[in-house]
């Protein structure tokens, strides 16, 4: 495959860097375009750019649903200063039948020379640099170009930018529909680059800066039609680039018996494999709601005696449930997939705390097709201690970098929203198998009976 790699602190990411990503897709026939959100500039060092997870959970917010585009954490993972040329050789190691191609603005021309290892960054990858519209001196650049490549080597390729549109396509829409969409939103034509009318004075896109962005939202004014809409929201929500405002900035679901209706599942495989369906059994079923591997197989014991055949059962219930991932029957709860889009639109971080190991968490979120809605994922090996200690949701929210008093969980399971409370956090309890107690009535601000009414409880806050 073809990919485009375009990398940007993203602070925030942009309509331009939209543009420029659909741009150079179209005019050299990429098949991919990649956003690279930067770990750590050394360029930017002492500037007080924002966080990692809030501009990579930008990112994955402005790309959505594009269906050419997608989001590379290569940058962000990476500790200490991050050069592009580690960034080329690490991607041809992992992906090495792909073809990759930087995008760059064309002041990146005049820097290369001056980069580290500018010849080991053409060797790995073509370049793709962009000019600004008709103000650019193309033949500058095709000059610029036609001598770094004499000295280092490697393909570099100008992307004219001129009487084009700031428009996402899909491969669905029409010319007449962005023409009608542009007039609704009193932006450029079709035919000339766009300029979004936010004041008394249009902004091009093509000259668009992260920085006016910033400025715009610490001055109290709109950044509607700068950013993606994702963007914006997620922005306002979390407070960026001014004082934090106070309220719910990040929401924390639990999985089995909240997300995925498999509680139920997971009970019913285990007394197939038991054999009977006794009280004593049933009750350290339920004993094990919410809580991890370890904890469950040491109330199993206790409760049913050392020679119960623990192994037996558990690989049985294991089996049953690698059939239902790789079959497409896990069962979802109704409204799981609505309130996730809905809260990822309006803005909030969103992370994944479950008891459960990591591995069969990630297949099954995979498996349903929610995996990309969350921020991060915290599983019960990530954590010393499980449910109802607090640990699985402070660890979700040090990795969301959010306060734990910003952020609300979403728990079936009493031992979840015994950790929501030990936390620190508010929480909402959707009550699956075992009903809500007196106790749970107290540490909950909110029952709710499904996800549809929890999704409304917290829109309308």
């Amino acid at each position: 495959m073809k990919i485009g790699l375009l990398g940007g602190t993203f602070d925030p990411i942009h309509q331009g860097h939209m543009l420029l990503g659909q741009l150079a897709r179209e005019q050299f026939g990429l098949d991919e375009i990649w956003y690279l959100p930067a770990g750590q500039p050394y360029f930017k060092e002492g500037k007080g750019i924002s966080t990692r997870p809030d501009r990579l959970a930008m990112t994955r917010r402005a790309v959505g649903h594009l269906p050419w585009a997608r989001v590379c954490d290569v940058e962000i993972r990476r500790e200490g200063r991050t050069y592009t040329y580690e960034t080329i050789e690490e991607l041809k190691a992992a992906y090495p039948a792909h073809q990759f191609s930087f995008i760059f603005g064309a002041d990146c021309l005049d820097q290369l020379e001056n980069w580290k290892e500018p010849a080991r960054i053409l060797a790995g990858a073509g370049i793709i640099a962009a000019g600004r519209g008709r103000a650019a001196d193309y033949q500058a650049m095709e000059e610029k170009a036609a001598a770094l490549t004499e000295r280092f080597g490697g393909r570099i390729e100008i992307l004219r930018m001129e009487a084009r549109a700031c428009v996402i396509l899909s491969e669905a829409t029409e010319k007449s529909e962005v023409e009608e969409s542009y007039t609704a939103s009193s932006v450029g034509s079709f035919d000339s680059p766009c300029s979004l009318r936010m004041t008394d004075s249009p902004i091009s896109v093509l000259d668009l800066s992260s920085t006016q962005v910033r400025e715009r939202v610490k001055a109290g004014e709109s950044i509607t039609g700068m950013v993606p809409e994702g963007v914006e929201a997620y922005i306002k929500r979390q407070g960026l680039y001014k004082r934090d405002g106070e309220g719910i900035k990040a929401i924390l679901f639990d999985m089995d018996g909240t997300l995925l209706d498999t509680e139920r599942l997971f009970i019913d495989e285990w007394v197939k494999a038991d054999g009977r369906e006794s009280p004593e059994l049933m009750e350290a079923l339920y004993a094990i709601i919410g809580v991890t591997r370890e904890q469950a197989e040491a109330i199993i014991y206790q409760k049913l005696g050392a020679d119960y055949p623990y192994e037996h059962c558990r690989a049985f219930v294991d089996e049953a449930f690698r059939r239902a991932r790789e079959e497409g029957t896990l069962p979802l709860k109704a409204g799981a997939r609505e309130i996730l889009e809905s809260l990822w639109q309006e803005g909030y971080k969103l992370a994944l705390a479950s008891s459960t190991m990591r591995e069969m968490v990630v297949a099954e979120m995979q498996a349903v097709g929610l995996y990309d809605y969350f921020d991060a994922i915290i599983s019960g090996d990530d954590a010393p201690r499980g449910k109802p200690a607090p640990d699985i949701f402070l660890n979700a929210a040090q990795a969301l970098g959010t306060d734990p008093a910003a952020c609300l969980v979403i728990e079936d399971s009493y031992n979840g929203i015994r950790a929501a409370h030990a936390a620190g956090m508010r929480a909402v309890m959707v009550p699956d198998i075992k009903p809500p107690t007196g106790e749970m009535e107290s540490l909950a601000e909110q029952i709710c009976r499904d996800l549809e009414e929890a999704q409304k409880y917290i829109s309308a806050r």
